[in-house]
């Protein structure tokens, strides 16, 4: 059932107009595709992004990350891989 109303345009008319009933007028359109992609996700899928969303949480929290700025100069120094 999420699959047809994915794919339907009146129900995403409905959508954004709810969504800017709800005062999202400012609401970039990929973020509103995105939350439209999400909604309409089979359950599984959805439980599986909020499980793969904890699992970062809990890595950053538990240290297990590295600072974007820190994983670019990483790159940076790395030898170049030739290409093939």
């Amino acid at each position: 059932m999420a699959t047809d109303r994915a794919n339907d345009l009146q129900a995403f008319r409905s959508f954004i107009d709810e969504q800017l009933a709800g005062g999202a007028t400012d609401l970039p359109l990929d973020e509103a595709l995105a939350r439209w992609e999400y909604e309409n996700a089979p359950e599984e899928e959805r439980e599986e992004t909020l499980r793969a969303i904890q699992r970062g949480l809990d890595d950053m929290h538990a240290g297990r990350t590295v600072d974007a700025f820190e994983f670019a100069e990483r790159m940076r120094q790395k030898p170049s891989v030739p290409r093939t």
